[in-house]
């Protein structure tokens, strides 16, 4: 914005003003009533640890969305349905793999040594 049009704005002058009294208030208040540091936030959802606790209580390959709603149970929370296709996509490849893809969209735990017959 430029200067000329930001000085002839009424509208800018009370919201600078509002500004200046509520950054003269702030360190007041910081003053007579310090606050410490927040606590740090819960370990991130363990989407990956959960899906692996259905897979291994499951014992048999299951559909994703099965794998989904069975982890957001167990976690007692919604867990993002992105976050849940990422531990098992990302799980079924490498040296040690947790899991097995059977096929499109179905997965079973990588030690488990049932196959899909369905």
């Amino acid at each position: 914005m430029e200067l000329n049009g930001a000085r002839s704005n009424p509208r800018a002058g009370i919201e600078l003003s509002r500004l200046g009294a509520l950054h003269d208030e702030l360190p007041r208040k910081a003053l007579a009533n310090p606050r410490g540091p927040r606590p740090a936030p819960a370990k991130v959802s363990p989407v990956l640890e959960t899906v692996t606790l259905v897979l291994e209580r499951a014992g048999e390959p299951m559909r994703a969305r099965e794998i989904h709603a069975a982890a957001c149970e167990i976690a007692g929370e919604t867990l993002l349905w992105k976050s849940v296709k990422a531990a098992l996509a990302t799980n079924v490849r490498g040296e040690h793999p947790r899991f097995r893809r059977v096929r499109h969209g179905i997965y079973q735990f990588a030690r488990d040594i049932r196959q899909c017959t369905g």
